[in-house]
């Protein structure tokens, strides 16, 4: 069901409360929707300030999806984030922000003979070349942005991500051969 494109602002502590019980009742991740927490996810690297209606640090997919779900049976809007690292507030927003910073962040799988590797959206760029390093397949991921220790993979693909080697190594949509993405529709 189609929700109305008027921005919803939860400001009540009550509403805010009766949405925080009931995602912490449908996933095994953390739930942060006191004062404290929505401020220190209220800002990015920009020099803007958004205080979100809570926060979301799903554990696993089943997580993800599932406050994925109640968001939208509820008309919540939700705002996946990583490091917190863009520079022109596209991080901050009043949503459920839905952080894949702590629990997604594997290297699942390097083809060295394709040049290829799988990664979880939470991984960032500095992570993941340090561990293709480490596991000597001599390949690395391109794009060197300013805030590759911070910067997680799937922020660099919603930012297309560059950097000082872009020229030479090309931006993040010239490194990516494919995304499984979980839709706002639940698919």
């Amino acid at each position: 069901m189609p929700h109305s494109l008027t921005p919803l602002r939860i400001s009540d502590d009550l509403t805010r409360r009766r949405h925080a019980e009931a995602i912490r009742a449908l996933i095994d991740g953390e739930v942060r929707f006191e004062k404290h927490d929505r401020m220190l996810y209220a800002t990015d690297a920009s020099i803007y300030q958004v205080e979100p209606i809570g926060v979301v640090i799903p554990a696993h997919e089943e997580d993800l999806t599932r406050v994925v779900q109640y968001c939208r049976e509820n008309g919540l809007p939700i705002l996946p984030r990583g490091g917190g690292t863009s520079l022109a507030g596209q991080w901050a927003n009043h949503a459920v922000v839905i952080d894949l910073s702590a629990h997604f962040t594997d290297l699942e799988w390097v083809v060295e003979k394709t040049r290829a590797c799988g990664v979880r959206p939470g991984i960032t760029i500095d992570d993941l070349n340090d561990q293709l390093r480490a596991g000597g397949h001599g390949l690395f991921f391109a794009p060197d942005p300013a805030t590759a220790r911070q910067c997680n993979i799937g922020g660099a693909i919603g930012n297309n991500a560059a950097g000082t080697r872009s020229i030479r190594y090309g931006r993040t949509a010239e490194n990516l051969e494919a995304v499984t993405v979980l839709l706002a529709s639940g698919e």
